[in-house]
């Protein structure tokens, strides 16, 4: 009879570890399309670290629940890397084809020098299953001095469906949305 006593805790712990689902990494990517072609740029531009909300600085994927105030996060669906990071290289990769003649890339030392900055600052970057995804923010082009040349706000909006895939291809189109803009901003420089 002991040894019964003893052989339950076993049946208790075995019961708790169960099986778990595995969990799935997501990354942006560059659409390679170009909303915006200005061939009259021929310098090269870094695009800095974007800046994102705390609420978005996390492995986990975010998204809003129905009612538009409450935040799903993720514990299964996560960025493969930094999202401050991937929104940098997808930003640099998608205005290089905006700007075919210039070279274009993430700034990633303070050492390299470049003609211009582009620095994306993020105050919005959601979505809510079968509704939109959005992103919104500032974005602004400066020279090496950080003098800045030329400064805008964006809104921008897309529909998406109800899966993470589309989630995030939704919000690549995004930002495919915002390299065109910022690729427009070029053409007001001298």
């Amino acid at each position: 009879m002991r040894k019964i006593w003893l052989f339950v805790p076993f049946l208790f712990l075995s019961a708790c570890i169960g099986t778990t689902q595995n969990s799935k990494f997501y990354y942006l990517q560059a659409e390679n399309t170009t909303g915006y072609v200005n061939k009259n740029i021929k310098a090269t531009i870094g695009v800095r670290e974007v800046n994102i909300p705390n609420y978005l600085d996390k492995p986990q994927i975010v998204t809003l629940k129905s009612g538009g105030v409450e935040l799903n996060i993720s514990e299964l669906n996560r960025w493969s890397e930094s999202l401050a990071s991937m929104m940098q290289r997808v930003v640099a990769n998608d205005l290089s084809y905006n700007l075919p003649n210039a070279v274009v890339k993430p700034r990633v030392s303070a050492r390299e020098e470049f003609k211009y900055l582009v620095q994306v600052e993020i105050g919005k970057f959601e979505g809510a299953w079968d509704k939109t995804a959005t992103l919104e923010g500032w974005w602004s082009i400066t020279n090496p001095l950080g003098e800045t040349l030329v400064q805008k706000r964006v809104s921008i909006s897309t529909s998406m469906g109800d899966s993470y895939d589309e989630y995030v291809n939704a919000q690549s189109k995004l930002l495919a949305e915002l390299s065109a803009q910022i690729a427009q901003g070029f053409s007001k420089l001298r």
